[in-house]
C-alpha cells in the first residue's frame, strides 16, 4: 500500500534540515505551467533514468506528485522495484498543494532564477542599461563585454563585440587580457548569469569596474538594438590553469571568506559509504570531451550552469556536494560559495585527480539489438505496424510518418493499438525509447522495432511524410515548455513577460522559502 502525505506536512519538511526529494513526475511542459518552489522535475517518460541521476541515495525520503491522476502510484511501484525505500505520494497531487493555499511557480529552474534576484538585491550588484552600453560601444570606450553563457548558447545571439566565456572561467581569463582601467560588462540571455557573473568578479576581488548588463540579450533586443548571431568569439588562450600561485591564493582567500570546506579522497570514500546522506560530485570545469574527469565517470557540469539550473542536477534538498576543479580550485571555490548560499553543504576537492581511479561505476546504456534496428531504406516495409513517435511533440508536428501516432509514456496506458500487429518506435532519445518499449512489452505480444529519426535522412521519402499544426493539440503537448518560449525568436511580448516573471519571483516566495537563501 502506498504511503500518502499531506501538503502541509510536506511544506514543513521542506523547511527542515532533513534530506528530502520533492518530485514532480508530470512532463516538463506541465511542470513549467506551475509547480511547488523546491520541487524537481523527473518526468514519467524518463523516470527510471532520471531518478537515479537526481536521487542517487535510495534511503532518503522521496515525495512524488502528479495531477491527481494515479500516475504517482505507478511511479511509486517502479521506484520501489528499483530499491528506493522511503517513498510517499502527495495527497491529491498538485491540487492538494494549491488547496492548502500554497503557491505554484511557472517556468523552470525557479530556485536558481530567484536566487539570482536575491543576490542582486542583497549585494546591490551594479548594472548598466542597454542604451548606455550601446553608446559606449559606439564611442569605442575602454570596455570589454563578456557573455557568461556556454558557447552553444552564445552562438544563437550575442551583444555586438561580446566574447564568450562561461561564468566561472571569467576570472581566469579576464586578467590575462585587460588593463586595470577597462570596464567589464557581463551579460547572459536574461538576468541570472549576468548578475552572478558580475558579482562573481566583484567577490573575486578584481579591481576593474564591473557591471551586469540589465536584462541581457533580451533587454538589448527590447531596446531595439541589433544582436549578432552565429559568432564564436572566445578568449584566445582559454585553457586549464594549473600551478598558478596568484590564482591559488585567490582561491584560498575565497575559501576562508565563505567558510568553505576542503575534502580529500579519503573523506570522499567516507561520504559515499554513508548511506544516510546523499552526496553528489561534479567536475565544474568548462572543457572538452577529452577531460580526465570523463574517464573517471564524474559528471561534468560547468560551475556557471550548476548555479543557473541547480535543480537539473541536484534532486535532494540539504544534500552534500563535492566540486572537482581541474586547476587551482578557483572555479570550485567560486561555485561552492554560491551553492553554500543556496543552502547546500558543499566541499572543494583538494587532492590530485590522478588519485581517483575509476571511483564511480559507469551505468550500462540501453542497446537496441541489431535485428530490431530499422534503416531508412527498410522503412516502407514497416509502415503497416503500430507506429509510435516518441520525439518531442513539436518536432512531431513539424514532420512525421503519415500513419504514426505521437505518444507520451504518460498517456500510453490510455492508448489503444491495432491487435496482432507489431510495433515500430520512432525515437531521437534512447532513454525514452527504452522505457516505452518496456511498457509495451509488459502488455502486448507484438515484436518491437526501432528507427532513429533523422530529418536529413527521411526527407528523401517525402511520400511517406506529413506535418500537422493541430495534432497533437496544444493541451496534449505536455512535453513542451510554452512558458515565454518565443522570447529568443523575435517576440517582444514573450521577452517582456519572461523578464517580468524573473523580477517578480521573490515577491511570490513566502518567508519559509526565502529562509533557504543566505547571502553573505
Amino acid at each position: 500500500m502506498q504511503n500518502k502525505i499531506t501538503a502541509k506536512t510536506t511544506k514543513n519538511l521542506l523547511s527542515s534540515s532533513k534530506e528530502l526529494a520533492f518530485v514532480d513526475i508530470r512532463e516538463i511542459g506541465q511542470h513549467s505551467k506551475g509547480h511547488p518552489f523546491f520541487s524537481v522535475s523527473i518526468p514519467f517518460s524518463v523516470f527510471e533514468i532520471k531518478i537515479q541521476e537526481l536521487i542517487p541515495n535510495k534511503n532518503i525520503d522521496i515525495i512524488l506528485f502528479d495531477e491527481n491522476d494515479d500516475l504517482s502510484e505507478k511511479a511509486y511501484e517502479i521506484a520501489m522495484s528499483m530499491g528506493y525505500k522511503k517513498i510517499f505520494i502527495l495527497e491529491d497531487g498538485v491540487h492538494g498543494w494549491t488547496d492548502e493555499g500554497y503557491e505554484l511557480f511557472d517556468g523552470i529552474n525557479v530556485p536558481s532564477k530567484a536566487f539570482g534576484e536575491w543576490v542582486e538585491i542583497k549585494k546591490q550588484t551594479p548594472h548598466i542599461k542597454p542604451y548606455l552600453l550601446s553608446k559606449k560601444i559606439q564611442k569605442k570606450q575602454n570596455i570589454i563585454i563578456v557573455d557568461g553563457r556556454p558557447l552553444e548558447e552564445f552562438k544563437r545571439m550575442n551583444i555586438p563585440n561580446a566574447i564568450c566565456c562561461p561564468n566561472m572561467e571569467i576570472p581566469l581569463n579576464i586578467s590575462e587580457f585587460i588593463d586595470k582601467k577597462t570596464e567589464i560588462i557581463i551579460n547572459c540571455a536574461g538576468r541570472t548569469r549576468s548578475i552572478i557573473g558580475a558579482q562573481n568578479l566583484i567577490n573575486y576581488g578584481i579591481k576593474n569596474s564591473v557591471k551586469a548588463l540589465e536584462n541581457g540579450t533580451q533587454g538589448w533586443f527590447l531596446a531595439n538594438l541589433e544582436l549578432e548571431k552565429n559568432q564564436t568569439r572566445q578568449f584566445k588562450d582559454q585553457k586549464v590553469f594549473k600551478k598558478n600561485e596568484t590564482i591559488s591564493n585567490k582561491a584560498s582567500q575565497l575559501i576562508k571568506k565563505y567558510g568553505l570546506k576542503k575534502v580529500s579522497l579519503k573523506q570522499i570514500n567516507i561520504f559515499f559509504s554513508d548511506k544516510t546522506r546523499t552526496t553528489y560530485i561534479f567536475d565544474i570545469t568548462t572543457h572538452s570531451k577529452n577531460s580526465r574527469c570523463n574517464d573517471l565517470n564524474i559528471k561534468n557540469v560547468p560551475g556557471g550552469q550548476l548555479i543557473q539550473a541547480t535543480d537539473n542536477f541536484i534532486g535532494v534538498q540539504n544534500s552534500r556536494i563535492i566540486l572537482v576543479d581541474e586547476g587551482d580550485l578557483i572555479r570550485s571555490s567560486m561555485t561552492a560559495s554560491w551553492l553554500k548560499q543556496m543552502g547546500y553543504e558543499v566541499y572543494v576537492f583538494e587532492d590530485d585527480l590522478d588519485y581517483i581511479n575509476y571511483f564511480f561505476e559507469k551505468k550500462s546504456k540501453f542497446v537496441i539489438p541489431k535485428h530490431q534496428i530499422i534503416s531508412i531504406s527498410e522503412i516502407k516495409s514497416y509502415l503497416s505496424f503500430n507506429i509510435l513517435d516518441t520525439r518531442n511533440s513539436h518536432d512531431y508536428k513539424k514532420l512525421h510518418f503519415k500513419r504514426s501516432k505521437w505518444i507520451s509514456r504518460k498517456n500510453l496506458r490510455f492508448t489503444n493499438f491495432r491487435e496482432k500487429r507489431n510495433f515500430l518506435i520512432i525515437f531521437d532519445d534512447l532513454n525514452k525509447a527504452e522505457l516505452i518499449s518496456k511498457d509495451i512489452s509488459s502488455k502486448y505480444n507484438g515484436e518491437i522495432f526501432f528507427y532513429e529519426f533523422k530529418e536529413n535522412e527521411v526527407i528523401q521519402f517525402s511520400d511517406f511524410l506529413t506535418k500537422s499544426s493541430s495534432s497533437p493539440k496544444k493541451s496534449e503537448c505536455i512535453d513542451f515548455v510554452y512558458h515565454t518560449y518565443k522570447r529568443h525568436s523575435g517576440n517582444k511580448n514573450h521577452a517582456k513577460s519572461y523578464l517580468k516573471w524573473e523580477k517578480e519571483l521573490l515577491q511570490r516566495m513566502d518567508e519559509q522559502e526565502k529562509r533557504k537563501f543566505k547571502v553573505f
